[in-house]
């Protein structure tokens, strides 16, 4: 399994109407632009989500009338154990890294957002060896 941390872009964005067929509409909008939703998070009419084309997937949302905003977010291979998101979080919280969303994401994987991106990034990496050596 990959180790390795990557840095994605996380696109949201805050549906307009909470009401049945708005998440439906910003999905739809984005798999008519042939654009791949790797992973998502909706919670309270905001729309959090990696893409395989995160501008495509903002002009497609852009079409629908829904405006986005798009930032960095870590992405992680996970175990799929008891325990593994809690070592992670604990330890960005022993740096003082806050999160900001967090969610799966296809071939478990885990999307983190947070206020200190390349400090978050390099825990994360040291965290990488010894999560491999545990498998």
């Amino acid at each position: 399994m990959d180790r390795s941390i990557a840095v994605l872009k996380d696109v949201a964005v805050t549906l307009e109407h909470d009401r049945p067929g708005e998440l439906a509409k910003a999905v739809t909008a984005i798999a008519n632009m042939q654009v791949n939703i790797e992973g998502f998070c909706e919670v309270d009419g905001k729309l959090h989500c990696v893409t395989s084309d995160p501008k495509s997937a903002r002009k497609a949302l852009e079409t629908v009338g829904l405006t986005s905003t798009e930032q960095d977010v870590l992405v992680l291979a996970a175990d799929d154990r008891p325990g593994f998101l809690a070592n992670v979080l604990r330890r960005l919280s022993e740096e003082e890294v806050n999160l900001i969303a967090s969610y799966t994401l296809t071939n478990t994987r885990i999307a983190i957002s947070v206020d200190q991106t390349s400090r978050a990034k390099e825990i994360l990496e040291e965290l990488a060896p010894a999560a491999a050596r545990r498998r």
